[in-house]
């Protein structure tokens, strides 16, 4: 499967049920669940109207981890787990897939802004101002993953560079910015 270079939201879902299909049949009788994040989420969510080159997967079964890297499933996001609110799990959203042993969930649009706030990429800072991901955005519920975002805190300074990139991104884009 390697070499695609940009996917939108069906060729996301193409990979997923390419990856199911062959998880089924090297796992006979048994279920497994993903936890998808990145922008490749954000597509497969409706909220990002644009291709991406990879689909970034921060909770998998650790026996699952060699056949992720044959579907182009990156499964190295892990390292950045403190990019995520402690409690991500209770905000989790089904993926509109069809897959029959591969349950494939995302991380919730706000978790989703909260990680790549704490991104230095200019292509994150470019998705969480796209009008698509403005208009999907719950201002109350990304407040609550930010909050959240205390428990996951693994450098202290490194949490307050993110507090000061919300509050900014808050006000530049915020329900009552401009």
């Amino acid at each position: 499967m390697a070499g695609v270079t940009e996917m939108g939201g069906e060729e996301l879902r193409s990979r997923l049920l390419a990856f199911d299909r062959a998880v089924a049949l090297l796992h006979p009788g048994r279920s497994f669940r993903l936890v998808l994040v990145g922008g490749g989420a954000m597509v497969l969510l409706g909220c990002l109207a644009r291709a991406t080159s990879d689909l970034d997967v921060l909770v998998f079964p650790p026996e699952l981890a060699s056949l992720m890297t044959q579907f182009d499933l990156n499964g190295r996001v892990r390292a950045w787990e403190d990019h995520f609110a402690c409690n991500i799990e209770d905000r989790l959203v089904p993926i509109d897939v069809s897959t029959t042993v591969v349950a494939c969930y995302s991380a919730s649009l706000e978790d989703l802004i909260v990680s790549k706030l704490h991104s230095t990429r200019p292509k994150d800072a470019q998705d969480i101002r796209r009008p698509e991901v403005l208009k999907a955005l719950d201002w109350d519920r990304l407040a609550d993953a930010v909050a959240d975002t205390e428990g996951s805190v693994l450098i202290e300074r490194r949490h307050r560079d993110f507090l000061a990139d919300y509050a900014s991104y808050r006000k530049e884009c915020g329900p009552c910015a401009g």
